[in-house]
């Protein structure tokens, strides 16, 4: 039983395929998270210093600009210079400081700088000092054109290894309310490292843990409701197929509505119609193997029931024949049949019941029997036909037939009588000449009640011979459904030459064979050879 629960390949691709997702997932919200916390803060940033930034503005007298740039400074100047310092180290700014730009925009000169104290790196830059502009991009001049010319504020963000630093700036307007200068703030952003951390640690940290908790649940999800079913049906297809149809019952543990259940279900049904198949199939191989043993008894008995012993009669050596049945199936409907009826009279039979198997070898049997025993006491073949086809008829309710073709011989003057009820012409030898013994022939057996039959006659001579047979000959089929056929049949006999009946009759089923050569039999083949050597 522990092939059920090992975890399947599907199972392992599955969780496998679950897990990059959660990764991915994992991945994405980190850095959409990380990238909201960015713009959030850039814009609490942005605001925060552009307050500053107006701040700063209220304590500059933009009318005095030219003037503190023409004559230099004044106390005014240094009073508003010392404002600018206030606000810089109480505010923990890094710069605070106001330029004018010129018309072309490709340089700009410093009215004010203050610097932080903590950075000591850092150089004031004087009054009057010109600053080149033509090394800025044009996104750069793009954000000093929209403060000068639109009066527009504007705000600016650079990190670097150790955080980085926002540049805001506002327009200095002047006693027209024009925009005349730019007062830019620079605040650092040494915490935001801090910040970062923390929050990428938080949102690391738990998207580690949800994605964990989504993975678990998934695969549980997995196993619960799909691998381990899968796996349940897998063994138990396999045990079906090892065990002919038994399962072990771990399909009842599948529920639901999906398509898993539903093959669940389907590999149950199979199971109970493969089940009730093996047993019909043991029943009907049984029985078949009954009706095979019965058939070979009815074999035998049937080929019992026909004359086997040749030569067949040893105080009459005026007859020298050979005859053969062949049925398609276990039992067949064709026979054959002699007899003396008495010391001058030999009579010949061969006849073909329609249709195949057991009900064909039943009707031959009575046919057989009521034609003898009629027999007995006739001696014309019409009268011994009309007899046997008024029994027939009664009570005929399956509608099968017989074709016959029954001929009685007179020992002492070689004459034949024989009549024809829908059977195939034999063939005759007389004088040298094989031909068909052709006359009109009459009604098969069992087909109407009241049906007048005609007896022929012809006189044989010694050495004359007849060959009668059943159409299971003449409608022997090859590989291409091409007939055997009556010419070919005539012309193997004029080469039979003076061959003994049975070795006619092997010469025949040889020349056969060689035409149908590997296609099936499909009907009875029944043949009989007579040479008559005359009176001693």
């Amino acid at each position: 039983m522990k092939k059920k629960f090992r975890i399947s390949v599907l199972g392992l691709e599955l969780i496998f395929g679950a897990v990059i997702f959660g990764a991915f997932m994992c991945l994405v919200n980190s850095y959409n998270g990380y990238r909201e916390f960015k713009r959030e803060l850039e814009i609490i940033y942005g605001t925060v210093t552009e307050q500053f930034a107006q701040t700063a503005a209220t304590y500059i007298d933009g009318s005095k600009l030219e003037y503190w740039l023409n004559d230099g400074p004044d106390a005014e100047w240094e009073e508003t210079n010392q404002r600018l310092i206030d606000i810089t180290e109480a505010s923990e700014l890094v710069y605070v400081y106001v330029t004018t730009v010129a018309p072309d925009f490709k340089s700009r000169t410093y009215v004010f700088d203050t610097v932080n104290s903590k950075e000591l790196n850092s150089k004031i830059i004087e009054l009057g000092y010109v600053q080149s502009l033509e090394k800025k991009d044009e996104f750069y001049i793009s954000k000093l054109r929209s403060v000068i010319e639109q009066g527009n504020n504007y705000s600016m963000f650079s990190y670097k290894k150790g955080g980085g630093h926002v540049t805001s700036a506002v327009p200095l307007f002047d006693s027209a309310g024009k925009p005349c200068a730019i007062v830019s703030v620079v605040k650092p952003m040494h915490e935001i490292k801090a910040y970062k951390k923390r929050f990428l640690q938080s949102i690391i940290i738990w998207a580690l843990v949800l994605t964990a908790l989504f993975i678990a649940l998934y695969a549980l999800f997995l196993y619960l409701g799909i691998i381990r079913p899968i796996l349940f049906v897998t063994y138990e297809t396999s045990h079906l197929a090892e065990h002919h149809g038994e399962l072990t019952g771990l399909l009842e543990k599948i529920h639901g509505h999906n398509e898993i259940s539903i093959l669940a279900k389907s590999v149950k049904k199979m199971s109970k119609d493969l089940n009730q198949f093996i047993e019909d199939l043991t029943v009907a191989t049984a029985e078949k193997e009954r009706l095979g043993a019965e058939l070979n008894v009815a074999k035998q008995i049937q080929a019992e029931m026909l004359p086997r012993v040749f030569p067949p009669y040893d105080n009459h050596k005026e007859l020298e024949l050979f005859a053969s049945m062949e049925p398609a199936k276990e039992v067949g409907g064709d026979f054959y049949d002699f007899y003396m009826i008495d010391d001058d009279h030999f009579a010949v039979v061969v006849g073909d019941v329609s249709g195949k198997g057991v009900p064909a070898a039943l009707f031959m049997v009575i046919t057989k029997t009521l034609l003898k025993d009629t027999a007995a006491h006739e001696f014309n073949p019409a009268k011994i036909f009309e007899h046997v086809n008024t029994i027939l008829c009664e009570g005929n309710e399956s509608g099968l037939f017989v074709t016959c073709w029954m001929g009685i011989l007179t020992l002492s003057t070689g004459e034949l009588k024989f009549a024809n009820a829908g059977h195939n012409a034999p063939l005759i030898m007389q004088n040298g000449e094989i031909k068909y013994l052709t006359t009109k022939p009459n009604l098969m057996l069992a087909g109407m009640d009241g049906i007048s039959y005609t007896t022929h006659s012809t006189t044989l001579a010694k050495g004359d011979r007849l060959f009668i047979y059943t159409d299971g000959v003449t409608e022997a089929t090859n590989a291409e459904n091409e007939l055997y056929g009556e010419n070919r049949l005539l012309e193997v006999m004029k080469s039979a030459g003076n061959k003994t009946p049975r070795e006619v009759l092997e010469f025949v089923r040889s020349d056969i064979d060689a035409f149908v050569k590997t296609a099936p039999q499909f009907d009875d083949i029944t043949m009989l050879g007579l040479l008559f050597q005359g009176v001693e």
